[in-house]
């Protein structure tokens, strides 16, 4: 089922192949070098004078040091900078290039391809450095069982034979960690791709737009946060790249730290800077976050994937708060022109990939659930597949991958993160000792008294209690 899927998401492009192809002629040279460093080692060790080194040597076969060569390397870069299936491609067609000039090692094309795939695999959700190392380890614990296989096949073998290509494949394992990890920085230079480590690099709140944003927009900046979670759960449940959608999330709105007070959430209450302003100039300025944003990501280097999703998790939406006033007021001056639609809409273009619709719709959902005035679970869940069901209508969608199945998926995910965010809160009565301090201050002289408006507020403390466990659903 792995490979079906892969295949079919196998659609390179012309910088795709180039990079696939210069890494497989990489690796094809390392495997060769390899080779010819166990052939040398062997002859230079048979040429010792100690007759037990030597005996040693030529019993040896050179195939138990092939399974230290480190052939997954080339795979993991392929899945790191351009997905499982390019990395799935380079192991098969590795294995088919040594397989038919090495016909007689038969185990070799199976190593190949096995430890490429577990590679790959184990770096398809990596969050640190350490992510190398458990990639290392993953080929080594592959190559040692087929290392095995390949032992059990040659009956001949002899115990110092069995020893070396048992050892061999943690070989391979640690090479392979130290080439990717080397290598991976060259290969996002070179070739202008970007792994989910940078992307996990760029996203801490040390970033310079980052900070800007958090003391300039601190309503936009806790938006963004919000959606960083919504975004990575929503795309982690249809298997879309969660980091991409999270680190979308944190820098699609960077735009409005150039006017943070135009936008609601940065407003203080009973302040708003539009009241003063035509109903034109407000979409103008709320149009402008989008332009801002292009340019500030440019100016600091931000990844193309992010700095494309500053636009499109807009799309070609309409500002409909500022469209609808602007048509009431025409209305009311009785105009017959129709408003300009053009002066209200976003300029696009709609969401390309799955992360950048996971976007829009995020976008869009947690700005409104926070209008709820009283949030509960069947509330969040009809206010998103409400704000879902509305921008799939648009067609805001259509230039995703996003399929109905995938919006259910999504719908799920968001309803459950925003109940854990905005759920109603319990309101607790006040602690006993309070309310006897309270009973003692209006009558300070009186012991009956005292002892009635404690017993009354335990009363009533308990009550509370009572009818906080009815609300939580407990006998």
């Amino acid at each position: 089922r792995f490979a079906a899927v892969s295949l079919q998401q196998y659609q390179p492009n012309i910088k795709d192949l180039t990079t696939l192809s210069v890494v497989l002629i990489a690796s094809l040279l390392i495997a060769s070098f390899g080779r010819l460093i166990g052939y040398s080692i062997l002859a230079y060790v048979a040429q010792i004078d100690a007759p037990r080194i030597s005996d040693i040597a030529r019993i040896i076969d050179p195939q138990s040091l092939f399974f230290a060569i480190p052939y997954a390397a080339g795979g993991i870069l392929a899945q790191l900078i351009m997905g499982m299936q390019y990395g799935l491609i380079f192991g098969l067609t590795l294995a088919l290039i040594i397989g038919i000039y090495s016909a007689e090692q038969v185990m070799i094309p199976a190593c190949i391809v096995m430890t490429t795939l577990v590679g790959c695999y184990s770096m398809a959700k990596f969050r640190s450095r350490r992510a190398y190392v458990k990639a290392g380890l993953a080929v080594a614990m592959m190559g040692l069982p087929l290392a095995l296989i390949s032992i059990l096949l040659d009956p001949q073998v002899d115990s110092v034979d069995v020893a070396v290509r048992l050892i061999a494949p943690t070989a391979a394992g640690l090479l392979c960690s130290l080439l990717v990890g080397g290598l991976i920085p060259a290969l996002e230079y070179v070739g202008g791709y970007v792994t989910d480590m940078t992307l996990l690099e760029i996203a801490t709140l040390d970033h310079p737009l980052l900070k800007d944003l958090s003391l300039q927009a601190p309503g936009t900046w806790n938006h963004s946060m919000v959606m960083g979670m919504m975004a990575e759960t929503a795309a982690d449940s249809i298997g879309a790249n969660p980091v991409v959608s999270r680190v979308g999330a944190y820098f699609h709105d960077i735009g409005k730290t150039k006017n943070p007070l135009y936008f609601v959430e940065n407003q203080d209450r009973g302040e708003n800077r539009h009241d003063k302003l035509s109903s034109s100039m407000s979409a103008l300025i709320i149009r402008s976050h989008v332009k801002d944003g292009i340019k500030l990501a440019r100016q600091h280097r931000l990844p193309k994937v992010i700095e494309d999703m500053i636009p499109q998790h807009h799309g070609t939406a309409l500002i409909e708060y500022f469209y609808d006033k602007a048509s009431r007021e025409a209305e009311e001056a009785g105009e017959s022109q129709e408003v300009d639609k053009s002066l209200y809409q976003y300029p696009g273009p709609k969401p390309q990939t799955k992360e950048a619709g996971i976007l829009m719709l995020a976008d869009g959902i947690e700005a409104a659930t926070r209008t709820l005035a009283e949030p509960n679970l069947d509330r969040i869940q009809g206010l998103v597949q409400k704000m879902i069901n509305k921008v799939f209508a648009s067609g805001e969608l259509d230039e995703c991958e996003l399929t109905l199945k995938d919006l259910h998926s999504i719908a799920k995910s968001f309803t459950h993160v925003l109940n854990g965010i905005y759920h109603q809160r319990i309101a607790y009565s006040e602690p006993a000792e309070k309310v006897r301090e309270s009973a003692g201050n209006e009558a300070p002289d009186s012991d009956q008294s005292l002892s009635a408006n404690r017993d009354e507020a335990e009363l009533e403390q308990e009550q509370h209690k009572k009818e906080d466990l009815k609300r939580l659903g407990c006998d």
